[in-house]
């Protein structure tokens, strides 16, 4: 899993940076996030001075056919969608010695999971705000024959300008040619996210995504995701239970409307007959919420929602494989 640097650490990593003569045309400054798989850097285009986020493959997977290929997949994907204000958007995808990179806009702003650590939960206007930004990109993708597989608060990015948008592609199938690569019974993703057709046949859909934001604005709303546990097993068997529903979210935050609670539990309806049929239908009821008075791809951001720091978007490809069930 990706973790943010502190100053120190930066300072520390970077004097064991790839060289930035490694990566053509871009100057590479201090890490921002690493892990496992792969190393973010900020970055400047050379030319055009313009501020950039860049991901590199960890060294330690350099001779890693499979990370390798994994990287440059997520390239491929973010390189389709790439015309939308609500979703990150890539620049270059390439390879300099054995590394492969990609090259992803600097967002300015925090994560929807650093404001929730503050704040706890968001208003109502907030929540059908965010809810707007998210199925405005998700509709994007899914139009595109994307499926983004892992929305969660950590992947939504707020910038200081108003603009939401959906980060780390790591996880991104096509659905034309899905492959969806399991070890065993592994399953990646995110257990709180994910939908129970999708534990239950593996295969990810846009009605697996919508679930997944769904989830992500119960927790906007509430302050914690609809099905918790003390471990990772635990939630996949609350996702399962077909019986199990999340609980009322105006019970623990009065702020929400009721009709923003039936829009956001809609989404989260295990069957998927009773669920939306569709983003796009989503966003057809989303509309008619009074608190969304227009339909701008940017959109101011509330009170409460300016970062309290500048971060990069591209905090992102974090792994987490989950034993299916």
């Amino acid at each position: 899993m990706l973790q943010t640097l502190s100053n120190q650490s930066q300072r520390a990593a970077s004097g064991i940076m790839t060289p930035p003569s490694l990566i053509p045309g871009f100057a590479l400054h201090d890490k921002i996030a690493e892990g496992g798989f792969a190393e973010i850097y900020d970055g400047e285009e050379l030319i055009s001075k313009k501020k950039v986020a860049i991901k590199i493959l960890h060294p330690r997977h350099h001779t890693n056919k499979s990370e390798f290929k994994r990287l440059i997949h997520e390239g491929g994907i973010g390189m389709r969608i790439r015309n939308h204000d609500n979703v990150v958007k890539f620049l270059q995808v390439g390879k300099a010695g054995r590394a492969p990179y990609i090259v992803m806009e600097f967002i300015e702003g925090q994560t929807l999971r650093e404001i929730l650590r503050d704040r706890k939960t968001l208003n109502d206007r907030e929540v059908v705000v965010l809810a707007q930004a998210l199925a405005s990109g998700v509709h994007y993708m899914h139009g595109e024959g994307i499926v983004h597989k892992d929305i969660k608060p950590e992947n939504v990015m707020l910038s200081p300008d108003g603009t939401i948008k959906l980060i780390d592609l790591g996880f991104a199938e096509s659905l034309t040619s899905v492959k969806w690569s399991l070890f065993g019974r592994s399953l990646e993703g995110s257990p709180a996210y994910m939908a129970p057709e999708l534990l239950r046949s593996k295969k990810p859909s846009p009605a697996t995504d919508l679930y997944a934001v769904g989830c992500t604005l119960y927790e906007a709303a509430t302050g914690s995701a609809p099905f918790t546990g003390h471990s990772d097993q635990e939630v996949l068997q609350k996702q399962l239970n077909m019986n199990l529903a999340a609980g009322s979210i105006r019970e623990k935050n009065q702020e929400i409307s009721p009709y923003t609670e039936r829009l956001i539990l809609n989404a989260l309806e295990k069957n998927t007959s009773n669920r939306y049929k569709s983003v796009d239908e989503f966003r057809l009821e989303l509309r008619r919420n009074p608190h969304l008075n227009n339909s701008s791809k940017h959109i101011p951001l509330p009170t409460g929602f300016a970062p309290r720091r500048q971060n990069s978007s591209a905090r992102s490809s974090s792994r987490n494989r989950i034993s299916g069930t």
